[in-house]
């Protein structure tokens, strides 16, 4: 069975070269709590072409890929991995030996699949997890910074500035402003 035009199998998992894009996407389809029913529904339908269009985009890059790039199985579900266990300790030398390959042919093989190193992968995943956190709970950065798998709160705080442009505090006091916002716009609308 597929679904619709779009040629996607109903009951399997996908893997994406973009996770974090489909988890935001996936953020804006659930949210979709406030406003008209005319602008939710444009929302949520806009949100849900945009879902399929990204996992139409990834079966057929990831078949592709599957025929260009050695080991493309094993590499997507590190990368899997990777996302699901964001906090783990992944060292390239251990994953090599477990793939039984050098680090450069690694390196290569890996960028060649998915266009991004797997360190940037890896940054990447504890990165959107930090994000999560910050969201939901009042923990210190540095607490947030060991449980996302840094090694210093200081390498956590430059790589999440480089990525999304703000501190960790700032992004946990925007994050709590909009949140603040989009219910108070949604208790309005109610009346």
């Amino acid at each position: 069975m597929t679904f619709g035009s779009f040629g996607i199998k109903t009951g399997k998992t996908y893997a994406v070269a973009q996770p974090i894009a489909v988890k935001e996407v996936w953020k804006i389809l659930v949210s979709c709590e406030s406003g008209n029913d005319s602008l939710r529904q444009m929302t949520q339908a806009n949100a849900i072409a945009l879902l399929l269009c990204l996992l139409r985009k990834e079966t057929a890059v990831g078949a592709e890929k599957a025929v260009q790039v050695p080991h493309y199985d094993k590499l997507e579900a590190l990368r899997r991995e990777i996302y699901r266990n964001p906090a783990k300790d992944w060292y390239i030398q251990d994953i090599c030996e477990q793939l039984c390959i050098s680090r450069p042919y690694f390196h290569k093989i890996y960028l060649a699949a998915f266009g991004t190193t797997c360190t940037q992968d890896v940054i990447e995943s504890r990165i959107a997890y930090a994000k999560e956190i910050l969201a939901q709970t009042d923990d210190a950065v540095f607490d947030v910074s060991q449980k996302c798998g840094f090694e210093t709160d200081v390498y956590f705080m430059r790589q999440f500035k480089r990525h999304t442009g703000m501190t960790p505090t700032a992004y946990r006091r925007i994050f709590r402003q909009e949140n603040q916002n989009a219910k108070k716009i949604k208790d309005a609308d109610k009346k």
